[in-house]
C-alpha cells in the first residue's frame, strides 16, 4: 500500500512540476529580431503571444518584454524592410489584444510585458486611424470611417495594467494634440479650407483617437463616464480660438482670460462651461467652415462612441 501511495505522490509531483515549467514558455534569443518577428507574425502568432501573456513570470515579464524592445526602435527605421518587419509585429500584437481582450484581462499582471506592448504600439497610433506617415507594415484594424470595434477592443485591453495604460493613453493624447494643433494653425491661416483636404483629414484622425481612448476606457469599465464628443469639441474650438482671441474681444468674457491668454477648458469652472463653450462658437461664427469642421469632428467621434 505504501508503495502505491509513493507512486501516486511521485506522479502528482511530476504533474505539478510539468505544469510549473509550462508557466514560463521557452523564449527565442532576444537578439534575433528576425526569429522573434517570425514567432510573433507566423501562423501560430496568437498562440505564442498568448503563451507569454498568460504565463506567471517571476520577473514581472521582463525577459518576455525584452523580445519586443526592437519593435519601437525599428518602427522608425529608414530601411523599408526593417520598418515593415516592426510594423507587422506591432500589428500582430494589436490584433491579438483586440481579439482576446476578455481573456487577457484575466491573465497575470506582468507589468513589464504590458509596458513592452504599449511601447510597441505607440509608434503606430497614427496608422490605426489611417495616418501612414513615418511607419510601414501596420494596416488599420478597422475601416477608419466605421465604428472601429476591433480598435476599441484594443484600447480597452490596454487598460489592464496601470503604468502601461498611462504610457499608451499619454501617447494617444499627445498624437491627438498634434493633429488638432495642426488643424488649428491651418484653419486660422486658410479658413475657407478648414473643412476639406489634408486639414480635415488630420482633424478626423484626432477625433477618432480621442474617441477610441474614451470609448475603450468605458468598454473596460462600464461604470466610468460614457464618452461624448462635447468636451472634445470644446477643446478643439479652444485650440483654434486661442490663436487669435484677445482679452478685449467683445464675444468672450474677460474672466476667461488670464495674463493675456485665453484659458483652456481644463481651467474653466463647471458652472461656467456652457457660457464658455457658447462664446467660443460665437467667436468662430464669421468662419462657418471652421465651425462646420468642428461639427464633423464631433460626428466622427460619436460614430465610434455610440457604435459599441
Amino acid at each position: 500500500m505504501r508503495f502505491w501511495l509513493t507512486l501516486v505522490t511521485v506522479g502528482i509531483l511530476a504533474l505539478v512540476v510539468a505544469c510549473t515549467s509550462q508557466d514560463e514558455p521557452l523564449l527565442p534569443s532576444s537578439t534575433d529580431t528576425v526569429a522573434i518577428a517570425e514567432k510573433i507574425t507566423g501562423s501560430n502568432d496568437q498562440s505564442f503571444l498568448w503563451d507569454i501573456t498568460a504565463a506567471s513570470w517571476d520577473d514581472d515579464g521582463r525577459r518576455a518584454a525584452e523580445l519586443f524592445a526592437w519593435v519601437p526602435r525599428d518602427a522608425l527605421s529608414t530601411d523599408r524592410t526593417t520598418a515593415t518587419r516592426a510594423g507587422a509585429a506591432a500589428h500582430a500584437i494589436a490584433s491579438f489584444l483586440a481579439d482576446e481582450r476578455e481573456k487577457v484581462a484575466d491573465t497575470p499582471a506582468n507589468p513589464a510585458l504590458w509596458q513592452a506592448f504599449a511601447q510597441s504600439l505607440v509608434p503606430y497610433l497614427g496608422a490605426m486611424v489611417a495616418d501612414e506617415s513615418g511607419v510601414a507594415g501596420f494596416e488599420p484594424l478597422d475601416d477608419p470611417e466605421s465604428q472601429m470595434r476591433r480598435t476599441v477592443s484594443l484600447f480597452a485591453a490596454m487598460t489592464k495594467e496601470a503604468d502601461a495604460h498611462r504610457t499608451f493613453s499619454t501617447a494617444v493624447s499627445q498624437r491627438a494634440d498634434t493633429y488638432e494643433a495642426a488643424f488649428a494653425r491651418a484653419a486660422v491661416a486658410e479658413p475657407l479650407l478648414a473643412d476639406r483636404g489634408p486639414t480635415k483629414e488630420e482633424l478626423l484622425q484626432a477625433a477618432r483617437l480621442r474617441s477610441l481612448l474614451a470609448t475603450g476606457t468605458h468598454l473596460a469599465d462600464p461604470t466610468s463616464d460614457k464618452p461624448t464628443s462635447t468636451r472634445a469639441q470644446t477643446q478643439l474650438a479652444y485650440q483654434v480660438v486661442s490663436l487669435t482671441a484677445r482679452p478685449d474681444d467683445p464675444h468672450i468674457n474677460e474672466e476667461f482670460f488670464r495674463d493675456g491668454r485665453l484659458l483652456p477648458p481644463s481651467e474653466i469652472a463647471a458652472e461656467d462651461w456652457s457660457i464658455y463653450d457658447s462664446q467660443l462658437t460665437v467667436y468662430l461664427a464669421p468662419w462657418p467652415r471652421i465651425n462646420g469642421a468642428i461639427r464633423e469632428f464631433g460626428s466622427a467621434y460619436d460614430v465610434i462612441a455610440r457604435g459599441q
